[in-house]
């Protein structure tokens, strides 16, 4: 394996992605359009942003 390789194939970025997905998926089946789920998305990213600074 290469030294610049993450130990774990899954980094964080990854997950963080893989969350976001699922909280997608999940807000179109519980009967939000995919617009209105890509905004919600949207907006949890931006206030994490927002209280990370």
């Amino acid at each position: 394996m290469s030294d610049n390789m993450p130990a774990d194939p899954i980094t964080e970025l990854a997950a963080g992605a893989a969350q976001l997905h699922e909280a997608y998926e999940a807000f179109v089946a519980a009967g939000f359009t995919e617009g209105q789920a890509m905004q919600i998305v949207c907006a949890v990213i931006t206030s994490a942003q927002n209280s990370a600074s």
